[in-house]
């Protein structure tokens, strides 16, 4: 009675099936009907391997048939196949049934539905993987992420350094993306950067690892044992970046910069290559971008001299022992008041007198810089209360700016408290700015900043004109009033006619527009008689004087008046001499 109880629970409860010992049904009960498909009289006297999905391996049924005939109890998950195709999954006991000889004369197997265990444990699965992906995925290009090529990298390092291997790692960093970003918006800028993904997607094979690392920086990984072979597709690399993109109707170019190195020879762990690779991609940026360096001793030792300059312009500035000296700028036919342009100078403790070609690389950091601009303001101030005191009347002084004292309202604030405490007024200055400050990342706050100051009376001047890349519309749209054009122009202007055709025209094109010029770097008097032919507003360079510590200055001034009455220019003189003395 007991025996029977029990076997009608289990009955109920389970899916059962007897087998003989070569695994022919001999019984079924309704659960294992339901759940194969099969009526009773398709199942008894057949062979259990009817409901085989395909799913397990050979060996799985090889190790569980081992166990099963040795007389032991077998556990474990199987997928079997319905009678109309689909699959299914029971947790499986299978126990022998031993005779009384000691022999396995066949087996009950007990089986329980996981069917829909199994689907969500293979349904979490999925999402495991898709988090996966999404983590280790960048999202806008579809490329690899900054997460997996440093765990492929280190999988490379701990694998090469095993073999004795070695492969390349490059940085690639499309030039002047911030410029593009800001001028023509993020949706240009992120379109680009689709563009270009796809075009290094092309060249991965197993071999290449290509990975976005953020912004517009990508990662290359080549494992590959021939350094040409890689040089050849870092160079490959940069050509289908240089490819035109279209945009609508506009077509576009860009190009990058790349810099390489290789493990073990320049880095055995992954901080020491990626810092030797952005070394070298420093290195291509300052030879004048789109190419590819490769890591070298100079290149580490150029960037060491960074870090001590920066170190050496910081004690400078904390020690005073920077200082500015002035350079005349004149206005022969209209403005009897000579100006100045203030030039920083170095005054080392060690090497004397250094000029801006020798530090200009720290003011790249941009905090340096923000400090050098406010240290310029409260010395250029001082040096223009001794002109006054000294007698040497002047029309305004001019100060060179950068992004950096844009970056905060510090630089504007201290520059009006100055001209209220010293009564030197906004209208005795001109600030000078390059073309690059008008496309750059801070291209808006530059506009306030100089739209300011252009408010208060500061001249503002677009200097070195028509080197770089700005367009006539940021002359109409910025508040400029003056431009200076780039010494490189006017020291050909006797001999080529290309030069002097293109100094004319700007001439002409900012007066159509209201503004004046100043033609900068004029050694001859040739020159000085050529831009005054062509109605230039105003001359600097070594013909009249050279930039000049302050106690110089009175003396070099004087002699100004004697250069002009050689080049004609009597009427202007005549007025000058007064403000000289």
């Amino acid at each position: 009675m007991k025996e029977n109880f029990i076997r009608y629970a289990l009955d109920n409860a389970a899916i059962v099936v007897m087998t003989d010992a070569r695994g022919t049904i001999t019984f079924a009960n309704k659960k294992f009907c339901e759940i194969s498909g099969y009526s009773k009289e398709e199942l008894v006297g057949f062979n259990h391997r009817i409901l085989r999905s395909g799913i397990h391996r050979r060996e799985f049924f090889r190790m569980m048939y081992q166990k099963i005939t040795a007389g032991h109890i077998w556990h474990g998950e199987i997928c079997n196949r319905r009678k109309d195709g689909s699959l299914y999954w029971v947790d499986t006991t299978i126990v022998p049934h031993i005779a009384g000889a000691g022999t396995v004369d066949g087996y009950v197997a007990i089986r329980f539905d996981i069917t829909t265990r199994k689907e969500l444990e293979e349904e979490l699965q999925i999402n495991i993987k898709h988090l996966e992906t999404a983590a280790n995925t960048d999202f806008l290009t579809d490329l690899p992420n900054r997460r997996l090529f440093s765990q492929h990298m280190e999988d490379l390092i701990n694998r090469s350094g095993k073999e004795s291997g070695t492969f390349h790692l490059a940085i690639l960093d499309i030039d002047l993306f911030k410029e593009i970003n800001d001028s023509f918006g993020h949706e240009m800028g992120d379109y680009l950067l689709k563009v270009i993904a796809s075009r290094l997607r092309a060249v991965m094979d197993d071999h290449v690892f290509i990975a976005r690392l953020g912004g517009d920086e990508f990662g290359i990984i080549l494992d590959r044992e021939r350094s040409v072979e890689n040089l050849e597709l870092f160079e490959k690399i940069l050509d289908a970046v240089r490819e035109p993109i279209s945009i609508g109707s506009i077509t576009r170019y860009s190009s990058a910069s790349m810099g390489c190195a290789a493990f073990p020879q320049h880095g055995k762990d992954a901080a020491s290559l990626l810092q030797a690779a952005d070394i070298a991609l420093y290195r291509a940026k300052a030879l004048g971008r789109d190419r590819v360096e490769v890591f070298n001793n100079e290149s580490m030792q150029a960037v060491k001299r960074k870090s001590q300059l920066l170190s050496d312009v910081d004690i400078g500035l904390r020690s005073e022992e920077f200082m500015f000296f002035y350079q005349p700028i004149l206005y022969p036919a209209s403005c009897p008041a000579i100006s100045f342009e203030a030039l920083a100078r170095w005054h080392h403790p060690q090497r004397g007198i250094v000029s801006p070609a020798d530090f200009h690389i720290a003011l790249t950091d941009p905090a340096t810089c923000a400090i050098f601009g406010l240290y310029m303001l409260d010395h250029v101030f001082v040096d223009m209360a001794t002109m006054r005191a000294r007698g040497i009347r002047f029309g305004r002084v001019g100060i060179n700016l950068t992004n950096a004292d844009f970056r905060s309202d510090v630089f504007l604030e201290r520059f009006f408290n100055r001209c209220t405490e010293t009564g030197i007024g906004p209208e005795q200055f001109s600030v000078e700015v390059t073309e690059t400050m008008l496309l750059g990342r801070d291209q808006r706050r530059v506009e306030r900043g100089l739209q300011q100051l252009h408010d208060a009376g500061v001249e503002v001047v677009l200097d070195d004109f028509g080197t770089g890349y700005a367009s006539l519309t940021h002359l109409r749209e910025f508040p400029i009033d003056r431009l200076k054009i780039d010494r490189r122009f006017v020291s050909n202007i006797e001999t080529s006619s290309e030069d002097y055709v293109i100094v004319r025209g700007i001439i002409d094109i900012a007066h159509g527009l209201g503004k004046t010029v100043t033609a900068e770097g004029i050694e001859t008097a040739q020159q000085a008689k050529i831009l005054l032919d062509m109605r230039c507003d105003s001359l600097q360079g070594w013909l009249f004087s050279k930039a000049c510590a302050l106690e110089d200055l009175y003396s070099a001034v004087q002699e100004i008046p004697e250069i002009l009455r050689k080049l004609d220019c009597q009427p202007a003189m005549k007025a000058q001499a007064p403000h000289l003395a």
